[in-house]
């Protein structure tokens, strides 16, 4: 947009050259700027060459520029020092079709330049003869006129002026910033005049644009052009604008410079990323009083940035919103073909199969907060969804380690029952005096050995049975040689053979000798030895009962028995402790399964955790299952087993309400009763639920407002355009945000993300559709012939007078609060 060409006295390259240069690089828009001089024969040429390439050439002159004493004077103006001091360029665009006109306005000015310092009358007979422009060009070099007799001559041709920055001739060393007098009058020059920008890419944003925007609330665009020496450089430094290539959409790019305009020297490649996959049209039937008679085609195409929808309520917003998230379409066949839709990709081809996309209804939001189920928002899900299988799993392991505790508590109770079947162990025995009588010692006696005689017999009538079996098997293996080779070895193996044959029915007859030998055996011979030893036992006995020791000896059997019942008793007591602090700390893990985790959402630090609804503790599930007069804890079942003897009194010590079955039962039924109990109501984590928390404030404790801002951010965080959705659908986001939540967030989140993702906004606020900047504007419209759709650009007509209409109530509305406004400059400070 600031290229000098053949026809400047600047520039050495010839014609042939700067065409060339032009046509085979990337630019896609051209202007021709040379110095002070507009070669009108060579534009022309120049824009049709460019045409057929698809390039677009706008007109343009650099012009040397100074003010009139008179304004230096009025204002209080201090110009730099030496050289500095003498002007400044500035950079003038045109449409061609004013390139004739702007050409005689350059010429007229600069020959009476040239005449003045002549000294020959400026409204004499011209004392310059004609001159080629690159010839005129040069007469000017080093000249300057009055920026207001351009202003006043140039005022009916629609152009830009940009003035240098940051580079030589700039216009701030021509009127330097150290004095505020010039300050102020370069305020007035740029406030509220939309054809405003300057050169010097960053740097100037960061000195003027930014400036201008935090001190006096309005824009100045930072441009950045190669100004190329040479052809090879023509291109190598540039400007990204989002326009269409002619003044009317320049004027809307510049207007909102962050949005539409990015710097090579901080974007050398493309800043909108997804121009190869976005959803380039899509395309349906509408029908007409809900009938399939007069179906009309729709198609409509986007742009790949943001895209807006407007209209009044009822004019289809909602329904092409829902259209293009194939959502809820049935709800609208009265005014739509579902079956017609199709959906078209960048150098695609048209489909039913709708692209991938993110879809945000009106209301959602309020719904996610109502319900809580953040995790519907995709930047949450990418953490939520992974920390709930997490939790879950972490908490299902606690689970079953509680279950598994509970479990052994209730076989701990089952064993003792089960050694102590009566009960309590009574201690009533020690009440009387200890028995004094002596006890002779029972020595233990030993069996009685005519069993073993017996026990051999049968013994051996086994081993003969199993070896005449084996003797038979033998018998049964046989060795003849087929070939007279294998003769002598087959009848070595046969004489083998019936060796063993021998040998084993030799064993058999002689064990059943020793059989028949057994069976001989005078069972007398040991009964003598019995009956004295029988005789022994009888008289220990007597010995013992006559002298009282019988009674001794029960006396310390039974105080034994005690003691080892109070031993098991304690024990019992302290496992079931226990089993109950570890059962306690696998129900805190299983309600606690993962720490919270720390996130960041662009400045905001955000925290997840997960908690379950049911906040009761370990004690308060355990207390629940027992009855008001007991401990309350697990000791409270070995109480239980201390007054099974009393049903009554045993029963109390459960709650009587859920063990009312158990109430006639004994104390085995209530102990099952109480786990099975507990292992549904303890070890059951319930419902698992959400918490967010941004900057240390969880969610759930805002207002429905704040809360609605919160979940928007997050909604839109830079997840959104990581590639994972072609396009974004957003249903009236304004709805719940304030005024300043749709300026300070809403519209710089949609500039920012619409470089890398695709969008389409429903709205009714000016702000989130003008403000934000939509590349493209759908406008819905109802009206006797049914739902139509109309999509352009802002700065069409048509489509700018419906936004009017529909956002701002007219153009006329629109004008009437901007005059009750009356913004002047120092207003904002």
């Amino acid at each position: 947009m600031h290229i000098h060409s053949s026809s400047c006295y600047s520039r050495d390259y010839e014609k042939s050259e700067f065409f060339d240069a032009l046509t085979g690089g990337d630019l896609d828009v051209v202007a021709v700027t040379d110095h002070n001089s507009v070669d009108v024969k060579l534009l022309s040429e120049l824009q049709g060459v460019l045409a057929k390439e698809n390039k677009t050439l706008i007109g343009g002159v650099e012009l040397n520029v100074k003010l009139h004493p008179d304004t230096i004077k009025q204002y209080n103006l201090t110009l730099g020092k030496g050289s500095k001091g003498e002007y400044f360029h500035a950079i003038v665009w045109f449409s061609m079709e004013d390139a004739e006109a702007m050409a005689q306005v350059v010429t007229h000015l600069f020959e009476k330049r040239l005449l003045a310092e002549k000294g020959a009358p400026s409204d004499g007979k011209p004392a310059i003869q004609p001159q080629s422009p690159k010839s005129f060009s040069k007469m000017t070099e080093g000249k300057a006129i009055f920026l207001e007799e351009f202003q006043k001559e140039a005022a009916a041709i629609p152009h830009f002026f940009i003035p240098h920055e940051n580079k030589d001739r700039s216009l701030s060393s021509y009127l330097p910033n150290n004095c505020q007098a010039n300050l102020d009058y370069k305020d007035r020059l740029f406030y509220y005049s939309h054809a405003m920008a300057v050169e010097g890419g960053s740097k100037s944003r960061k000195s003027i644009s930014t400036g201008m925007a935090e001190e006096l609330e309005t824009t100045v665009a930072a441009l950045f052009f190669s100004d190329a020496k040479t052809t090879e450089e023509i291109g190598s430094r540039f400007t990204w604008i989002d326009f269409d290539g002619d003044l009317e959409s320049l004027l809307l790019a510049i207007s909102d410079p962050e949005s539409r305009i990015k710097t090579s020297d901080e974007y050398p490649e493309l800043p909108q990323t997804n121009t190869g996959s976005f959803l380039e049209s899509v395309s349906f039937n509408t029908r007409v009083n809900g009938t399939t008679d007069d179906d009309r085609p729709v198609t409509l195409y986007f742009s790949p940035g943001y895209n807006g929808i407007v209209g009044s309520r009822g004019s289809g917003k909602s329904m092409l919103a829902c259209l293009l998230a194939n959502k809820g379409v049935d709800t609208y066949s009265r005014f739509v073909d579902a079956d017609s839709v199709k959906f078209k990709m960048q150098d695609g081809v048209s489909t039913s199969n709708r692209p991938k996309c993110l879809y945000l209804g009106q209301g959602e939001l309020e719904e996610i907060y109502r319900s809580g189920k953040y995790e519907q928002i995709p930047f949450l899900d990418e953490h939520i969804s992974p920390l709930k299988e997490r939790a879950k799993k972490g908490s299902g392991e606690a689970a079953d380690r509680l279950e598994t505790w509970l479990n052994l508590g209730e076989r701990l109770l089952e064993a003792f029952c089960a050694k102590y079947p009566s009960g309590l162990q009574r201690i009533n025995h020690l009440d009387a005096a200890v028995p004094s009588g002596i006890t002779i010692e029972e020595p233990p006696l030993p069996a009685g050995d005519a069993s073993q005689v017996a026990k051999a017999k049968d013994s051996l009538n086994v081993i003969d049975d199993k070896l005449k079996a084996a003797s038979e098997a033998i018998g049964s293996i046989e060795f003849n040689a087929s070939y007279p080779e294998d003769n002598t070895l087959f009848e070595a193996l046969e004489a083998e053979t019936r060796a063993i044959q021998n040998d084993v029915e030799a064993v058999i007859k002689r064990i059943e000798r020793f059989s028949d030998g057994l069976g001989k055996v005078d069972p007398s011979w040991f009964s003598r030895r019995e009956e004295l030893v029988s005789l022994f036992s009888e008289t220990l006995n007597t010995a013992n009962n006559a002298s009282g020791s019988t009674m001794l000896a029960q006396y310390q059997k039974q105080t034994k028995a005690t003691a080892t019942f109070l031993d098991d008793l304690l024990s019992l007591r302290i496992s079931l402790k226990h089993v109950d602090e570890e059962a306690q700390t696998a129900y805190e893990r299983m309600h606690k399964p993962i720490d919270p985790v720390p996130l960041q959402n662009g400045d905001e630090p955000i925290e997840v955790s997960l908690f379950y609804e049911d906040d009761s503790t370990y004690d308060d599930k355990r207390a629940n299952l027992l009855g008001a007069s007991s401990s309350k804890d697990l000791q409270a079942l070995a109480e239980a087993f201390l007054r099974q003897a009393d049903r009554r009194r045993m029963h109390r010590l459960f709650d009587g309400r859920k063990f009312k079955s158990c109430s006639s039962r004994d104390l085995g039924s209530h102990y099952k009763k109480y786990f099975e109990l507990a292992k549904t109501t303890i070890c059951a984590a319930g419902c698992l639920k959400t918490q967010i928390k941004i900057d240390e404030k969880p969610i759930d404790d805002m207002s429905p407002g704040t809360k609605a801002q919160a979940l928007l951010k997050l909604f839109l965080n830079d997840s959104v355009a990581s590639g994972r959705w072609a396009y974004v659908i957003i249903d009236q986001p304004e709805d719940n945000l304030d005024v300043a939540t749709i300026k300070d967030f809403l519209i710089d989140r949609l500039k920012q993300l619409k470089l890398n993702v695709q969008f389409f906004v429903v709205s009714h606020s000016a702000p989130v559709i003008v403000n934000g900047d939509a590349r493209t504007v759908i406008v819905c419209n109802n009206d006797d012939n049914g739902i139509s759709y109309v999509s352009g650009p802002m700065n069409e007509k048509s489509i700018k007078q419906s936004i009017a209409d529909v956002l701002d109530g007219g153009e006329r509305y629109l004008k009437m609060r901007l005059n009750k406004y009356n913004f002047q400059v120092g207003d904002h400070s």
